[in-house]
C-alpha cells in the first residue's frame, strides 16, 4: 500500500517535470508540510475537511512562490542549477519546519470513522481506501486536463518549444508558476493523506521524496500512468524484501529497483526516449 503514496508524489515530480522540464527535489518537502499543516490546523480546532483544503491550498500558495522567488530568478538556466536550487529550496524548508514545528513526531486521525477494512481475508488501515481513491481521482484529472483541455496543451507544447509559445501571445513563465502550484497542490494533498498512517515530522518528507523520485524513474518521467506503475514497483518491492528477508533492507531494495530499470531501460517502464539526462 505504501506504493500508492510513492505513485501520489511521483506524480508531483512529473507535472513540474512535464511542463518545465525541471525535476523538483522540494516535491518532498512539499508533503511533509501538508501533513503538518493539517496536524496543525486540526490542533487548533478546524474541521477535517477545511483543514484539508486550508492546508493544501497553502502549501499550493507557496510552490507557486517558490518558482517565482527562486526558479523565475535564476540566472543559470542550466537543468543541473535547477536541480541544485531545488535541493537547497528543500534545505530551507525542513530547517524552518523543525524550527516552527519542533523535532517530534506528531499523529493524525483516520479520515474515516473506522480504522481498518477486511478484503479477501486481508486487513489493512482505512486510510489506505481514501490514498487509494485520491491516486485514481488525481491520475485521471491529470490526463484529462494534459490530453483533453486548451491550457494542458499549451503547457506541454511550453515545455517543448517555449518560443514558440510565447510567439501566440502566452505568458509562458505563467504557465510554469502553475505547474508548481498544480505540484504544491498534489504534494500537500498526498502529505495530509499520508499523516494518519505515518506520524508527520519535519524531516519525513525527505524519503518520501526519493521514494517518489524512485518511482517517477521506474515507471518514466512525464508519465503519470508510470508513475503509478512506478510506486507500485517500488513499495511491492520494499514489502516484499521486508517480509522475506529483514525490513532493514527496504530502503536499499528501493533504490536498487531504481537503478536496476535505470540500467536496462533508462527511460523508465513508460518514458519516451527523449527525456534528458542530467
Amino acid at each position: 500500500m505504501e506504493g500508492l503514496i510513492y505513485a501520489l508524489i511521483a506524480i508531483g515530480f512529473n507535472v513540474i517535470y512535464t511542463s518545465t522540464r525541471i525535476v523538483n527535489f522540494a516535491q518532498g518537502e512539499f508533503v511533509m508540510l501538508g501533513g503538518m499543516l493539517e496536524y496543525y490546523f486540526l490542533l487548533k480546532g478546524m474541521p477535517l475537511g477545511v483543514s484539508l483544503l486550508v492546508s493544501v491550498l497553502c502549501v499550493a500558495v507557496l510552490a507557486y512562490a517558490v518558482y517565482f522567488i527562486f526558479i523565475s530568478n535564476s540566472k543559470n538556466k542550466d537543468p543541473l542549477a535547477f536541480i541544485i536550487l531545488t535541493i537547497g529550496v528543500s534545505m530551507v524548508l525542513r530547517g524552518l519546519s523543525m524550527i516552527i514545528f519542533g523535532k517530534n513526531a506528531y499523529p493524525v486521525k483516520n479520515f474515516l470513522p473506522f480504522s481498518s477494512i477486511t478484503i479477501a481475508g486481508f486487513e489493512f488501515s482505512s486510510q489506505y481506501a481514501v490514498i487509494l481513491a485520491a491516486v485514481i481521482v488525481i491520475a485521471f484529472f491529470l490526463v484529462y486536463f494534459f490530453m483533453f483541455t486548451l491550457k494542458g496543451k499549451v503547457m506541454n507544447a511550453a515545455s517543448i518549444n517555449p518560443t514558440a509559445v510565447e510567439l501566440f501571445g502566452v505568458n509562458v513563465e505563467s504557465l510554469k508558476a502553475f505547474s508548481f502550484f498544480l505540484s504544491g497542490l498534489i504534494g500537500a494533498i498526498g502529505g495530509a493523506l499520508v499523516a494518519p498512517v505515518s506520524f508527520v515530522k519535519y524531516n519525513y518528507g525527505l524519503m518520501f521524496g526519493l521514494k517518489g523520485f524512485a518511482a517517477s524513474v521506474v515507471g518514466g518521467f512525464g508519465n503519470n500512468i508510470g508513475a503509478i506503475v512506478g510506486g507500485l514497483v517500488i513499495g511491492l518491492s520494499e514489502s516484499l524484501s521486508a517480509g522475506y528477508i529483514s525490513s532493514a533492507y527496504k530502503d536499499l531494495v528501493a533504490f536498487a529497483v531504481m537503478l536496476f530499470v535505470l540500467f536496462v531501460k533508462p527511460s523508465g517502464l513508460f518514458g519516451s526516449k527523449d527525456v534528458e539526462r542530467v
